[in-house]
């Protein structure tokens, strides 16, 4: 109903423009209409009817180099929420060439919009980098209220960076710290207010204080209801988050029911990375009620997504990489001309080029000893996880349960078949579940596994999931490229935390420093070639 009235009041509006053609007044007042009113209301809710009003006024020629760049910069905003980051980071970047017409609100909101995307593409070092710059930017301005506007921005962002490493407690400060100057805020940004309110949500979520985090997703979604239900976007998140903390408290049919309204909402928005996401908690849900008939219809469907979403990810991120090296390139172009002359330039780079190629040769070196010394330790990790899980001779320890030796040879059989099925990727696996499969107890199996195998059983299943995942990952050149999430994810752990955490207490290293590993000893078989 919404998105008719919407197509309702625009059918009216371009028949009044069809009759002021003619006006230059009129057009004029229509511009400043669809900038200030309709384009901004509709990009979190109809996102593509934003976008062709904003394009249309992009291609009037009497459109100011002023409303041209706030154009830019809405029509960046429609494609964040449509999930098309390679597009929003190419016109937040066209901005600079608008740079004289924008206002420093402007100017400030255009770098946060820098911030998030670089964020959401985890090119944190980047974003960071932005952060940084646009705290020295601006520190120096002498208007309270936009002073204000930028702190308050600045600490939710510097809260999200905290959530993404896990800080979550200093998060919570750190927003708490800025809560005054913020409210004050509040009145004149209803966005930032909800961006504030979900930001605490995700940290109270994540320090597992549940109560607080399901107290600001509702307060959010009431917010965004108050608001005539138009920010649909943040909706989603709200929705999102407060779906999670159903999910934890294993109340699974809330957790379908949130989910299912939020995708109803991502796809009005056409933005499949928050289908993704949204997918991803049906599956568990319904996985947990044993509902296989939609486990599968959504599983389907998050099959044939997440091929377009990745491949629109990598696009974003080569498109981030290019637009930052210009940007660097022009800058270090401005003041190279500013400071230096032709002899100092040429001779200044023959000298670096001398340097650097002494120093890269020297790096090259010190790196394909270092890389040999830790492809063979990891070989060695490796050899080590499989040998581990040769049959020992039994302990001499006398053991509590006695197990006749039929039986025990049956169970060892049996484990073997286990290994080699691949079943303990699976997340539901429990020392019960798999004596059940057994058709053993769980006493015998866990004596069993801790005689034969030499550890418990929790660390046979990692260790089966761990030489499982770096298998794949020198074996499959798809998976090198794929997330840590979802490589935990297709390992059977329940999180990328534990998954990273089990790794490197395995193998001795990270799985990001493994996955680097492997990609310089495939750089350097290729140069040997």
């Amino acid at each position: 109903m919404k998105y008719l009235i919407h197509t309702n009041r625009y059918f009216y509006f371009f028949l009044l423009f069809g009759f002021l053609h003619s006006h230059s007044n009129a057009q004029s007042f229509l511009n400043k209409h669809y900038l200030s009113d309709d384009i901004e209301n509709l990009i979190n809710s109809n996102p593509d009817q934003a976008l062709k009003i904003a394009q249309y006024l992009l291609s009037k020629t009497n459109t100011s180099n002023k409303e041209k760049a706030k154009v830019n910069f809405l029509i960046s905003k429609a494609y964040l929420v449509k999930g098309d980051f390679s597009s929003a980071l190419n016109f937040l970047y066209e901005e600079k060439n608008y740079e004289d017409y924008l206002t420093e609100e402007e100017k400030i909101d255009i770098e946060i919009g820098k911030i998030v995307l670089l964020r959401e593409l985890t090119l944190y070092k980047q974003s960071k980098k932005s952060l940084e710059n646009l705290e020295n930017k601006f520190k120096n301005t002498h208007d309270s209220k936009l002073k204000l506007y930028l702190e308050g921005s600045i600490a939710i962002e510097k809260a999200q960076f905290l959530l993404n490493e896990g800080k979550a407690e200093k998060g919570i400060s750190l927003l708490r710290k800025h809560e005054s100057s913020l409210n004050k805020t509040f009145k004149n940004n209803k966005d930032l207010e909800l961006n504030y309110i979900i930001t605490l949500g995700q940290l109270y979520f994540k320090e597992s204080d549940l109560v607080q985090a399901k107290k600001h997703f509702e307060s959010a979604i009431a917010l965004v209801n108050n608001q005539n239900g138009e920010n649909v976007y943040s909706k989603i998140e709200a929705l999102q988050g407060l779906a999670g903390v159903y999910l934890a408290t294993k109340d699974h049919q809330k957790v379908i029911n949130l989910s299912n309204e939020a995708m109803v909402y991502a796809k009005g928005l056409g933005n499949l990375f928050l289908q993704v996401e949204i997918i991803q908690q049906q599956n568990l849900s319904y996985l947990a009620l044993n509902d296989m008939a939609n486990y599968k219809l959504t599983n389907t469907r998050f099959f044939e997504v997440q091929p377009e979403t990745e491949a629109q990810e990598q696009e974003a991120i080569n498109t981030a990489y290019n637009l930052i090296s210009d940007e660097y390139s022009k800058d270090y172009e401005d003041d190279k001309s500013g400071y230096l002359n032709t002899i100092y330039i040429v001779s200044g780079i023959f000298l670096v080029i001398i340097l650097v190629c002494i120093f890269f040769w020297q790096k090259t070196l010190q790196r394909k000893k270092g890389l040999d010394v830790i492809i063979n330790y990891i070989e060695i990790t490796r050899s080590n996880l499989i040998g581990s899980f040769s049959i020992t001779d039994k302990k001499q320890e006398p053991r509590k349960n006695v197990i006749l030796k039929e039986t025990e040879e049956q169970i060892l059989n049996k484990l073997k078949r286990f290994e080699s099925s691949k079943r303990f990727i699976n997340k539901d696996i429990s020392l019960a579940v798999l004596a059940g499969q057994l058709d053993s107890n769980t006493k015998y199996l866990s004596e069993i596994i801790n005689t034969h195998y030499n550890v418990n059983f929790n660390t046979y299943i990692n260790k089966l999931r761990i030489n499982y995942i770096i298998e794949k990952l020198k074996t499959d050149p798809n998976f090198i490229n794929y997330k840590i999430s979802y490589l935990a994810e297709n390992c059977g752990f329940s999180s990328h935390s534990s998954f990273a955490t089990v790794f490197k207490s395995i193998t001795g290293i990270s799985p990001v420093k493994f996955i680097e590993l492997l990609n310089q000893e495939k750089e350097n078989n290729l140069l040997e070639e």
